[in-house]
């Protein structure tokens, strides 16, 4: 196996246990976000750059619904 193997095999292990783990959508995709970045770093070396560059899209997207989420939780904490 070569490392881009491994590195797949891990981020969907890290997928799979965060949906078995979680309840709720928001908690799912900030693990989802958080495997998807120690991903990037951590194999960042063993990537190819066009893989790279096709992880950052999705990436970006989550934090996008990561800020979403975060400003959701501020704005019951101040209105409750």
């Amino acid at each position: 196996m070569d490392v881009e193997d491994y590195i797949l095999l891990f981020l969907s292990f890290w997928i799979l246990i965060s949906a078995l783990a979680t309840k709720t959508v928001d908690v799912f995709l900030t693990l989802t976000l958080i495997g998807l970045l120690i991903t990037l770093e951590v194999g960042g070396l063993f990537l190819s750059k066009e893989q790279k560059e096709n992880m950052k899209p999705l990436i970006e997207l989550l934090l996008i619904i990561f800020a979403i989420i975060v400003m959701k939780k501020v704005y019951e904490v101040l209105s409750g």
